[in-house]
């Protein structure tokens, strides 16, 4: 059965007739997933910012008109 980990493997450069050994390849972290979880949710509120203006501005225009069309029974 082929299995498709990485398997570490003897690696030999020739250089100038001599054999040496490469330098170990550097080590890549995983990302956790509080740190994956935590940018995509960043990465969504910033790419939907001007939707949650719009409509902010458009709830804003909404109470401004419902308040200065309501005639004032208090006043003469």
């Amino acid at each position: 059965m082929l299995s498709f980990d990485s398997l570490p493997q003897a690696r030999v450069v020739r250089k100038g007739g001599q054999l040496y050994a490469p330098p170990p390849a550097p080590r890549v972290e995983e990302p956790s997933a509080f740190r994956e979880g935590m940018h995509n949710t960043l990465s969504v509120l910033i790419g939907l910012w001007p939707l949650t203006a719009i409509v902010l501005l458009c709830v804003g225009f909404f109470i401004m008109s419902a308040t200065h069309s309501t005639p004032h029974l208090g006043s003469p």
